[in-house]
């Protein structure tokens, strides 16, 4: 089955005529060509535009090319992804663009529990047509590693992009009571090509130590620089970088299925 599903990836990213550097196709973003049959913009549901800058359409004109063979299912962590998360943009960003996208909708997001939120991750993807690309946050990254784990992932999920990973063992004491039930870490390596983010100022995880998760997982790693934990309380808007993050992940996604597996893994600065 897994099989099956690298042939349809690649194919779908042949068939697009998809550059074989992405280096190449994203060391500089020119202005989209101003044609009277203009690509489309995104927009809001009051008709705004969602990407205000070149550069940033650019980005996301060629990641929505890289996009389209998968669904992305944005796995939210401890007490969600409100409306000015990232994940909660994305998912508005990529709607706009026809992308397949859904979102994992826990009963409760204040207190995890943890078999419960097994579960509604794996019905949350058994259902897709397409490659899964999971886009986790937190303890969302945690909630993929132990599923992963267990098993219980079809064999449909192509990759994960996975940020800020909470560290359930040894973040900040006044929450710890609350992941407990995610404790240990897995530890095993993922069973599909992966991408840890951290951040230098993290409080849920420092970069060593993500750097170490990256590692068991058999994960790429890329150090985002001072982010806090990249969710509610950061103002990064549609986090182009984290867009960019998001296609690399893609492209090694094609070139493993294309025969072409980086190994080692990357650590990316």
């Amino acid at each position: 089955m897994r099989q099956d599903i690298r042939k349809r990836v690649f194919e779908a990213h042949k068939a697009m005529s998809m550059p074989p550097s992405v280096e190449r196709r994203l060391a500089a973003y020119p202005s989209p060509p101003r044609r009277k049959t203009a690509s489309r913009r995104a927009r809001g549901p009051q008709g705004e535009a969602l990407l205000d800058t070149t550069v940033s359409e650019a980005v996301f004109r060629h990641l929505s090319g890289s996009l389209a063979p998968f669904e992305i299912v944005i796995v939210p962590g401890l007490d969600g992804s409100g409306p000015e998360h990232w994940q909660s943009q994305w998912q508005k960003l990529f709607s706009s663009y026809d992308i397949a996208v859904s979102r994992v909708r826990q009963e409760i997001w204040s207190k995890p529990h943890y078999k419960s939120w097994l579960m509604t991750l794996c019905a949350a993807v058994t259902h897709s047509k397409k490659p899964v690309l999971l886009v986790a946050h937190s303890l969302g990254c945690l909630l993929v590693a132990h599923a992963a784990q267990q098993g219980l992932l079809p064999s449909t999920v192509a990759g994960a992009l996975l940020v800020a990973p909470a560290d359930v063992e040894n973040g900040p004491s006044e929450h710890l009571h609350r992941v407990a039930a995610f404790s240990p870490i897995p530890l095993s390596p993922l069973p599909f090509p992966a991408l840890v983010v951290g951040s230098r100022n993290d409080p849920w995880l420092g970069v060593r130590r993500a750097r170490t998760l990256a590692r068991h997982w058999q994960a790429s790693f890329v150090d985002a620089g001072r982010k806090g934990h990249i969710g509610n309380q950061c103002d990064l808007g549609y986090w182009i970088d984290g867009l960019l993050f998001l296609d690399r992940l893609t492209q090694t996604i094609v070139l493993r299925n294309a025969g072409q597996t980086r190994h080692p893994k990357k650590t990316l600065q």
